[in-house]
């Protein structure tokens, strides 16, 4: 028996596959249950609109750019300047890589950034919370005094929302996690105790 996530991720997987190769204005909801070997009642059982898939693929993305930030989180390796910086460059390297990767990417993203923010907002609140957790570690060694962690996690975070395709500051990636670092470097020394 085929379990109700299975369907839905089949779909998912159609549907991504799809909407990166032919855009999201080319795809139809035909086509992903084609492609998902469902009927096309099957995906509206799951999603409401091409825009719902549209969103719940992003959602998935942002659950791997999570766990992946959440690991540099974790590294007892790394000092907290290490992870920060890592952290805050890891999501904007990985969308330029998709969106380099295929450039029908950038389609979606248009489409569905009205609703981005309600849908990946819990994602974002946990990226914050990680964040802070990395400042408080910095506290606690001596190497920052930041005294509302979450707030200075949420103003490193929109510092560098810009490097965001598809319209970012810097398109090379290289130049993306040199600035993304320099934006770390000048922060830190902000929060440096005296």
């Amino acid at each position: 028996m085929i379990k109700h996530g299975d369907v839905r991720q089949k779909i998912l997987n159609a549907a991504e596959h799809r909407l990166w190769h032919f855009g999201y204005k080319k795809t139809t909801i035909d086509e992903i249950a084609s492609d998902a070997g469902v009927g096309k009642g099957t995906v509206y059982l799951y999603f409401e609109s091409k825009e719902d898939i549209g969103l719940a693929i992003m959602a998935q993305f942002k659950e791997q750019s999570l766990s992946e930030i959440e690991a540099i989180a974790h590294d007892a390796h790394k000092t907290p300047k290490e992870k920060l910086t890592e952290m805050l460059q890891r999501p904007m390297l990985s969308a330029h890589q998709r969106c380099s990767e295929s450039p029908e990417t950038l389609e979606l993203v248009v489409a569905i950034k009205p609703h981005i923010r309600k849908r990946l907002l819990p994602y974002v609140n946990q990226e914050y919370a990680l964040l802070a957790e990395v400042l408080e570690e910095g506290n606690l060694s001596g190497t920052f005094d930041v005294p509302d962690t979450l707030r200075a996690a949420r103003t490193l975070k929109t510092m560098c929302l810009g490097f965001l395709p598809p319209y970012p500051c810097v398109s090379h990636q290289a130049e993306i996690a040199s600035e993304i670092a320099e934006i770390v470097e000048l922060t830190i020394r902000g929060l440096r105790k005296s």
